[in-house]
């Protein structure tokens, strides 16, 4: 019997786990594990990893093509047919109503490579002329913000960052569940942090927060623009930073001042006394992270929340050493693979 050793990155979600999968001869793996010492998940695994093999004793997994007949019911073909099926397919499409006709999206489950493969296979080989990934659509309003903020995008963080942070703030995030190996360097913090969560929501991340701040829904940008007031207002802001890292501070001062505390408490459904400890935690901070997710790139104006939370970082000088940042999390683990090769893939191929 050869037993045989193969690492597979888990796809699940975006942290990018290793995995150890055992062999035995040509049969199935059956034994999975996390890969010891690797840097991201250091030997480690989530729920969701260890469940990577399942689908291979999946009673309804598909082993073969399928296709439909003049009747419409799904009959099994071999592989040779099934392509011979769909490239024949895609040609009668383009004949008749343009190459343009035909468009793909691709996934942040696969690396560089596929996606640059597919993005020359699509343009070059099929003539396809639109092609989009999935994770630019539920990363555009982190990727717009960070653009406009820093010039680039790319999350300015490591995973490290969750173990020096002496105040973790999470917004339309809740990594417990999302992100449990992300969760881990949470509970390996030995800094005691405080941890606020702010969400509609009591998720399992907002049970283990020292603060919950359970909003409004859809006013994520009011108590942001709120907390950026009252830290101005009180000078718990650092001026040097400003000065010499930031543009703009003048006009962002001007557009928050008309949000006093005392008038958003409706707004937010916070008590005053919520928000004020709120930007004093901030304020106390030595080094303070602000961390979002999907709920705030999907939510309603995106773009300006999560330009009003790195705001926050940049004002307070949290941005640039250890334990600090504006860091979006994304959702797959190949999201920034994803958005370079979509709708760009000229600028590789090209």
């Amino acid at each position: 019997m050869v037993e045989k050793t193969l690492y597979n990155t888990c796809g699940y979600c975006s942290t990018g786990c290793n995995m150890t999968i055992t062999m035995k001869d040509n049969e199935p793996p059956k034994f999975i594990k996390g890969r010891e010492n690797y840097p991201v998940n250091l030997g480690k695994a989530c729920a969701k990893g260890f469940q990577l093999l399942a689908h291979l004793n999946a009673q309804d997994r598909a082993k073969t093509p399928y296709v439909r007949d003049e009747k419409g019911i799904l009959k099994s073909i071999d592989w040779d047919t099934a392509l011979k099926a769909f490239t024949e397919n895609f040609k009668q499409i383009q004949n008749k109503y343009g190459k343009e006709s035909v468009a793909y999206i691709s996934t942040g489950q696969i690396t560089n490579e596929e996606h640059a493969f597919l993005g020359a296979l699509a343009k070059f080989g099929i003539g396809i002329i639109h092609g989009d990934g999935n994770t630019r659509q539920c990363m555009a309003s982190a990727v717009v913000a960070y653009k406009q903020s820093f010039g680039w995008d790319a999350p300015p963080f490591t995973y490290k960052d969750f173990e020096e942070s002496d105040v973790l703030i999470f917004l339309g995030s809740n990594p417990v569940v999302a992100h449990p190996i992300m969760w881990n360097r949470v509970e390996m913090n030995k800094n005691n942090p405080k941890i606020i969560v702010i969400d509609p929501r009591k998720s399992e991340t907002a049970q283990k927060a020292t603060m919950h701040l359970q909003i409004k829904p859809k006013s994520d940008l009011a108590l942001l623009y709120t907390i950026a007031n009252i830290l101005i207002k009180k000078d718990w802001i650092d001026k040097d930073f400003i000065e010499k890292h930031t543009t703009g501070f003048e006009e962002f001062k001007k557009h928050v001042a008309k949000f006093e505390p005392e008038d958003n408490c409706d707004v937010v459904c916070l008590s005053l006394e919520e928000i004020n400890k709120f930007a004093e935690t901030i304020h106390k901070g030595k080094r303070v992270s602000f961390w979002w997710m999907v709920g705030i790139n999907q939510g309603i104006q995106g773009v300006r929340t999560a330009q009003a939370f790195i705001n926050l970082a940049l004002m307070t000088g949290n941005i640039g050493k250890p334990g600090t940042g504006a860091n979006s999390i994304t959702g797959q683990c190949n999201a920034m693979g994803s958005r370079i090769y979509s709708n760009t893939t000229s600028l590789v191929c090209g």
